[in-house]
């Protein structure tokens, strides 16, 4: 049973993952009503105040342990927070001295040696059910060997390709190899997915201190992979998404290009896509959708 980490609250990758755990009869809860995450503070929180960086992330986690759950992280800052947690108390004994003293200071009966049996990570837990999510397939991106209907009417004679792009600390998401099965993941939903040296690479955290530079940085980024001539980008943090739907206006503007918009799915709404479920994707919260919904909804109104 899997615990929604929900740190985004209504965001795009809340909506679709719950709505993809359900298609597939992945068992799930949210968290009661009565509780609450602890904030943390993010990339800054890892720099400006250690301490309470690293218990937030452990009694998050503790809150999924002690009911024998998964804590299910979304997106890779919040996995990302959660795997830099883990491997500072495996590697540090004073701020491990530190966590448990505020566990016990909080009546918190918790080994945390177990912990990492206790999180998991959305992208990484679909190589588990490849054969559910072929079986829930009702359309395709590209040419298929089930000849399943086209996404889009109006883009049938090529596929569709996208982009990858990652969060500031991808590596520390890609340890255990969570990311190994995402290309057979895409082939089997006719997807081109391209992941290029540049897909690594974010400026995302430099925002808080020089917005311009962090725009400049990102519109390179994004027009790098618009420049590919994909159909949409594939965002697997929450601070990529922001940057560039968001601020797609912005990274445009102060890295110099003429504008193009482009849209940017996550993994789970790519996933809805094919399964028929778009209108459960959270499109509705993105400032840029991606064109084949449009073509789509043509579709439907001229029939």
């Amino acid at each position: 049973m899997y615990l929604i980490y929900d740190c985004l609250k209504n965001s795009p990758f809340s909506i679709a993952t719950q709505q993809v755990l359900k298609h597939l009869n992945i068992p799930y809860t949210t968290l009661d009503a009565n509780k609450r995450f602890k904030a943390h503070g993010g990339y800054f929180g890892r720099i400006g105040a250690l301490e309470q960086f690293i218990f937030a992330n452990v009694y998050n986690i503790a809150l999924a342990s002690l009911e024998e759950k998964k804590l299910l992280a979304l997106e890779e800052d919040s996995y990302a927070n959660l795997v830099f947690t883990l491997d500072l108390l495996r590697n540090n004994q004073s701020l491990r001295d530190f966590v448990i003293a505020e566990l016990q200071s909080q009546s918190i009966i918790l080994d945390i040696d177990i912990l990492q049996n206790h999180i998991a990570y959305f992208p990484a837990i679909l190589a588990n059910y490849m054969t559910e999510i072929e079986q829930s397939i009702k359309y395709s991106f590209g040419k298929n060997e089930r000849n399943l209907p086209h996404i889009s009417p109006n883009n049938t004679t090529k596929g569709f390709s996208s982009c990858a792009f990652y969060g500031s600390r991808h590596a520390d998401c890609n340890m255990q190899g969570e990311y190994k099965h995402i290309e057979k993941l895409c082939k089997i939903l006719g997807l081109t997915y391209l992941s290029k040296p540049f897909s690594l690479q974010s400026f995302t955290h430099l925002a808080h201190i020089d917005s311009e530079k962090a725009y400049q940085k990102s519109g390179d980024l994004l027009y790098e992979g618009i420049d590919l001539g994909v159909d949409f980008l594939c965002a697997f943090a929450d601070s990529t998404f922001d940057m560039f739907d968001n601020k797609q206006d912005l990274c445009t503007k102060y890295c110099k290009r003429d504008p193009i918009s482009i849209a940017s799915l996550n993994m789970a709404q790519i996933l809805l896509v094919c399964f028929g479920k778009a209108d459960e994707a959270g499109f509705e919260t993105h400032k840029i959708n991606p064109d084949f919904m449009q073509h789509n909804k043509a579709s439907k109104n001229a029939s």
